[in-house]
């Protein structure tokens, strides 16, 4: 009997049921992708460090050609850090040292600039303002895999956290940390 019901109706019920399955794993990865897309998630991140690092969002410090757009400066006993975040999705492809990184995405693929030296521009911007003081730079790829020799200043969403709370050498006094804080907040 179940043997006829499933051979008059088998594929009449599977095919849905497949259907609405992949459907449904295939809006899973897309909110879990979109979450870590949207540009709060890596203040969101940032913000969990706990009382000793300061969050300053959309710092912008005059250049050698103009303006630059910093995103993320995180000031803490331990150094400032400079977060640059990249909105590029897929895998990205290169090496440390490279002037160019390729990024794949299906079938599609296109270079960007080696984002460390984006960050490195930013850093030298930032301290013609606050100052030589310990700076720490990090590359964030909140939505792409990471294909190559990065080192350790590029990393994923998942890893941003772990990265700034490695450094627990105090390196910056009470009094700078908070001149800091008042130059990037203006």
């Amino acid at each position: 009997m179940i043997e006829t019901f499933l051979a008059a109706y088998g594929i009449r019920i599977i095919a849905p049921l497949v259907v609405f399955v992949v459907l449904i794993v295939g809006i899973i990865r897309r909110s879990r992708f979109q979450a870590s897309a949207d540009p709060q998630a890596v203040v969101n991140v940032l913000n969990q460090l706990g009382p000793d690092y300061e969050v300053v969002s959309n710092v912008v410090v005059p250049g050698e050609r103009g303006m630059f757009a910093l995103g993320d400066v995180v000031v803490s006993p331990y150094g400032v850090f400079v977060i640059t975040v990249k909105k590029d999705a897929g895998k990205v492809f290169g090496r440390e040292g490279d002037s160019e990184w390729e990024v794949k995405s299906g079938r599609i693929s296109h270079l960007i600039r080696n984002p460390l030296w984006e960050n490195r521009k930013h850093v030298n911007a930032l301290e013609k303002v606050i100052g030589s003081v310990p700076f720490n730079s990090i590359v964030v790829f909140p939505r792409a895999v990471l294909k190559g020799a990065f080192g350790r200043n590029v990393v994923r969403l998942g890893e941003l956290k772990k990265r700034v709370a490695q450094n627990k050498t105090s390196r910056l006094s009470v009094d700078k940390r908070d001149e800091i804080l008042k130059t990037l907040q203006k």
